[in-house]
This record gives C-alpha cells, structure tokens and sequence, in this order.
C-alpha cells in the first residue's frame, strides 16, 4: 500500500465511531516500517478524547500503527475509544 492509498481515508475504532481522517504517517527510516499515523480528529471525536481544539482549529494526534486492524476503504483499528485516549500523542 502507499501513502496515497492511506491518506485522506476515514479512521473508525473498534466500536465502529468515526474518530476522524489520515493526514499523515511516521515510519522508521532505519527500519523503514511504518510506526505511527496522524489522526486529523473530529470534533465530536476530540470531545470523547478529552481534546481540546487548537487555535488552527484543527486537532492532530500521532497513534501507534499496532493500533491498525485493517485497511480497506476506511482504517479499522482494533482499539476502543479509551484505549486510543491513553495511547495517542497530541501533535502542535
């Protein structure tokens, strides 16, 4: 799969809650794995997440790729709501 093919696509957690799109991945250059994927979150979604809204508006976190359960037309991850809270990492 490439970038492009993930990019854009809708994240939705294990309970079936859009949690927002794929704007980014982070991958390791050593190993050249993918190890992380930035989530552009919904508003709705950042609530849940105990996030607050930028000043851009925007809200981006990092979540780890073993949080990944399937891609197809939409990124499935095998975590609920609270497992994401505890794992991701807001981004600036």
């Amino acid at each position: 799969m490439k970038y492009g093919d993930m990019a854009g696509k809708e994240v939705i957690g294990k309970e079936a809650r859009k949690l927002g799109r794929v704007c980014e991945i982070e991958f390791d250059t050593k190993g050249w794995k993918v190890t992380g994927f930035c989530l552009d979150v919904d508003q709705d979604a950042a609530v849940d997440l105990g996030l607050s809204k930028s000043r851009l508006g925007s809200v981006k976190v990092l979540l780890p790729s073993s949080m990944i359960d399937a891609i197809s037309d939409r990124v499935v991850l095998n975590e609920n709501i609270d497992e994401v809270k505890k794992q991701l990492r807001r981004l600036p």
